[in-house]
């Protein structure tokens, strides 16, 4: 790795704010920056700024001393008594200097706010389309990134991993965990009409394929899509004791050390998915509308499988398409034989 533009080491008493407010995506994705400022600026304090949900996912990570949680993203500054609580506290703790790992200009301005005295992001190091999110990310925080995408990083504490190994008693040892849900509904309230979402019926269909060869299966989502998991969940043809329906069962943390002890990670495009490829758990991984090069969950630690059918709008992410799209051809050509053709050569490979 090459490093440009370095400015002066930072001294040990000196702090650094790294704030990326995104969904749990994001947030994995800016986890080498973490230890790539550690590395480079040892002894220092980093604090992370992330979106409340996020959160819990870097409040173990080695590197970091305090993480801040905000729930209000978009409202403005002088108009959210959140964010101005929050620079106030920031400012007392005199950041040296500020990564800022978001775009919109709402961000810099809470940044300067709270007194950061420099600022590094993607207005100093442009983020380049053609590269991975997590190498524009460390090129913002260090000047210059040369390098293939490192690893994200989830550590797994004991008192997450034994309530994983709790959820998981009585299953078989050869479990394929199958993330039905797909985050909060927004405009679109079923999985099926999501932009990124697979049909209820793929996902019931896949399930009685695997059940078919003998593996055991842990269905996973929100506590949002706990009716449409219980959907899946009756469809299902096989015997019931060998299918855990834990949608709305774990919170962050738990999902991560669940997802860990698998023997296999079925999902769309999703935060758990990158969850699963940071704790080294195979992954198959149904990819639609977002921007393969840019964010699609990588790992050199375990298989990531990516299964897609090209189509002549995708990606559509930040193009007019994406707001029209009413019938998400991309993911619909993706059928369950293929992806359970996928999941079993990595279960027995």
């Amino acid at each position: 790795m090459q490093v440009g533009r370095v400015r002066k080491r930072i001294s040990s008493s000196e702090r650094i704010l790294v704030a990326r407010i995104g969904a749990l995506g994001d947030t994995l994705m800016a986890t080498p920056v973490l230890s790539a400022l550690r590395k480079w600026y040892p002894g220092f304090a980093i604090d992370v700024l992330a979106s409340a949900g996020a959160a819990p996912l870097l409040r173990g990570h080695p590197a970091v001393e305090h993480v801040f949680g905000l729930r209000g993203r978009n409202w403005p500054l002088l108009l959210s008594p959140e964010k101005l609580a929050l620079s106030l506290r920031l400012r007392r703790r005199r950041y040296r200097l500020g990564v800022l790992l978001e775009s919109a200009p709402r961000y810099r301005r809470l940044l300067e706010s709270a007194g950061v005295r420099e600022l590094r992001g993607f207005r100093e190091t442009p983020f380049r389309a053609e590269r991975h999110a997590i190498v524009n990310n460390l090129a913002a925080a260090l000047g210059r990134w040369d390098e293939e995408p490192p690893d994200m990083e989830l550590p797994i504490d004991a008192r997450h991993a034994a309530a994983a190994e709790r959820l998981l008693e009585g299953l078989g040892p050869d479990v394929a965990g199958l993330h039905v849900g797909y985050g909060p509904g927004r405009r679109k309230q079923g999985q099926t009409d999501r932009l990124k979402g697979w049909s209820l019926a793929n996902f019931a269909r896949l399930a009685s394929l695997l059940l078919s060869e003998g593996t055991d299966l842990v269905l996973t989502g929100s506590p949002g899509d706990i009716e449409a998991v219980a959907r899946v969940e009756r469809a299902v043809a096989g015997p019931p004791q060998r299918v855990r329906n834990l949608a709305g069962r774990t919170g962050v943390l738990e999902l991560a050390a669940l997802i860990e002890r698998l023997r296999v990670f079925v999902s769309v495009d999703s935060g758990p998915a990158h969850m699963a490829a940071a704790v080294g758990t195979p992954l198959v991984v149904l990819w639609g509308p977002a921007k393969l090069q840019q964010v699609r969950p990588v790992s050199s630690r375990s298989p990531v499988v990516v299964v897609r059918e090209p189509v002549p709008c995708a990606p559509c992410y930040d193009t007019p398409a994406m707001k029209s799209c009413r019938l998400n051809v991309c993911m619909q050509r993706i059928t369950p034989e293929r992806v359970a053709a996928v999941t079993l050569e990595l279960l027995r490979g």
